[in-house]
């Protein structure tokens, strides 16, 4: 039972006043929100990333095996186009009985550019006599 002496008293120590503290959590959820935006949309650009590197390595593996199976008569560019999508550029570069395939997929970039604006893949056919 409270007495009339405490009756009209305001506790200090781990209790406040609720009027003091208005808009606090407001301001704490305007300073955090940008940064959870910014970690989300980096983090769904790296996805992004690593998926077309994926895709352009597999489409560069496909293009050199293209050129295995037809001793590097036949031109890979129709088969790169279908995998990497038309915008990626393919380049044979032929060394006796090597050929590198080295193939540059587009990346949408950040606003910021710190993802690179193309990735590529590579690989070697080797051509039997």
């Amino acid at each position: 039972m409270v007495g009339p002496s405490t009756a009209g008293r305001v506790r200090s120590g781990c209790f406040r006043d609720a009027g003091t503290d208005s808009g606090t959590v407001t301001a704490e959820f305007a300073v955090v929100l940008p940064a959870v935006m910014a970690l989300a949309i980096l983090l769904l650009a790296l996805t992004q990333t690593i998926r077309i590197g994926m895709i352009c390595q597999d489409a560069a593996n496909a293009a050199a095996r293209e050129l295995v199976i037809h001793q590097g008569k036949d031109d890979p560019a129709g088969l790169v186009s279908r995998m990497a999508g038309g915008s990626s550029e393919l380049a044979l570069e032929r060394s006796g009985r090597q050929v590198q395939v080295t193939l540059s997929c587009p990346v949408v970039s950040t606003p910021l550019g710190i993802l690179p604006p193309h990735i590529q893949g590579r690989a070697v056919a080797i051509l039997e006599e």
